[in-house]
């Protein structure tokens, strides 16, 4: 583990490599650009955007008279792009996200809705573009977890849960671009939590996207992703899903797509439920 101080002094040391790496190119900055030289992971549960779902779920080997919704507020947002003149991109930004989960008791009777979790994730980052194929990110940002005040009160917790899910992330993904196809992997290191965390995190995945008709605006997708954390013996969680992509890809595009989820659930203290859902969702990003 590490403490606070070295974690502030990593970030320090980060921003002052890449302003120095900046300095030394041909290079041209801008300020607040729009667009993102990372590719969205549509399927990353981790990602910061704005957007809902709606599930059924399947939790203690059968499937469960509730529903299930995920409605999330959060963007990335780059501070300052340089770019060459061999049109090679570098950016600095930051993300924001707060991910609530709610459960539907008898959605099809009496469709009572708890606030069952609220995670909120902050980060920054940094991105760069190898060539027209190569792109890569580096990132360090804060998870927390925390139980909402409906499930508090329907199951009489009357004192404070260990929460595993307090901890932060240093990481470093890679995507590769070929024609439709977006490949992508990531390794991440939790440097710190609040409770004792083993520290290894991967992850890989998939996208394709073919326009519709030659429509660049409407675009087929479909894709997956499977994440693994050492806490939890690296047992995978998988999403997968398809559907439209509506937009412009630098006018940050609706996505709407049918989806599945299996393994641990991917928000809140609750860790190692093991669930499985399906369902609808909505996705864009706001900046």
């Amino acid at each position: 583990m590490i403490n606070i101080n070295s974690k502030v002094l990593f970030v320090w040391l980060l921003l002052i490599s890449v302003s120095a790496k900046a300095g030394d190119l041909d290079s041209k900055a801008l300020w607040l650009p729009k667009s993102n030289v990372f590719p969205s992971l549509l399927f990353d549960t981790q990602e910061a955007r704005t957007g809902g779902s709606l599930y059924g779920f399947r939790a203690n080997d059968r499937w469960q008279n509730r529903g299930f919704g995920n409605f999330s507020v959060g963007f990335r947002r780059n501070i300052i792009r340089w770019h060459d003149q061999t049109a090679k991109q570098r950016e600095l930004g930051f993300e924001l996200a707060v991910n609530t989960q709610f459960i539907f008791e008898k959605p099809f009777e009496v469709f009572q809705v708890n606030l069952f979790s609220v995670d909120f994730k902050v980060g920054l980052h940094y991105q760069w573009q190898l060539n027209n194929n190569i792109r890569l990110r580096a990132r360090i940002y804060h998870v927390s977890s925390h139980l909402g005040d409906d499930f508090i009160y329907r199951y009489f917790i009357t004192h404070f849960l260990d929460n595993p899910r307090i901890f932060e992330v240093i990481d470093l993904s890679a995507a590769y671009q070929l024609n439709h196809w977006l490949f992508y992997a990531n390794l991440g290191l939790i440097p710190h939590s609040a409770y004792e965390r083993k520290p290894l995190i991967v992850q890989a995945g998939t996208q394709w996207e073919s326009a519709v008709k030659g429509k660049n605006w409407l675009k087929w997708l479909a894709g997956f992703d499977v994440r693994a954390e050492q806490e939890s013996a690296f047992h995978p969680g998988l999403h997968l899903g398809a559907g439209l992509r509506l937009g412009m890809p630098d006018a940050m595009p609706f996505t709407v797509m049918i989806d599945y989820y299996a393994g641990y659930i991917p928000h809140s203290l609750f860790d190692r439920a093991n669930i499985q859902w399906v369902g609808a969702s909505l996705l864009f990003h706001p900046f």
